[in-house]
């Protein structure tokens, strides 16, 4: 993947999505995966993270106030998937947060 397009936003979306992962999932561990997929007729990198899924919340942006320093990971997450990205269960029942990002 080296010098991809999508690799500076891989670099950011990985990290936020697995630290969210870590602190709001309420487990001791995150699996985290990267696969080629191909979606409605377009190419993508599909990022996964999975969690044991303790947590009952379900994954949402929320807007921080002024004064608060965290809150906005899963802004820039939509920013730039624009929007492709989501959340889903097993059949385990594990939280599993997702993103796509074109290859192309």
């Amino acid at each position: 993947m080296g010098d991809h397009p999508a690799l500076a936003d891989l670099q950011l979306i990985a990290p936020e999505l697995a630290t969210n992962a870590l602190v709001h999932g309420a487990g001791a561990w995150v699996r985290m995966t990267l696969r080629p997929t191909d979606e409605r007729e377009r190419r993508y990198w599909r990022l996964t993270v999975v969690d044991p899924g303790l947590s009952t919340c379900v994954p949402l942006p929320h807007m921080p106030g002024p004064d608060e320093s965290r809150g906005r990971g899963l802004w820039i997450v939509d920013a730039l998937t624009c929007g492709c990205w989501g959340t889903d269960r097993t059949q385990a029942g594990e939280r599993v947060v997702w993103a796509l990002l074109p290859r192309d």
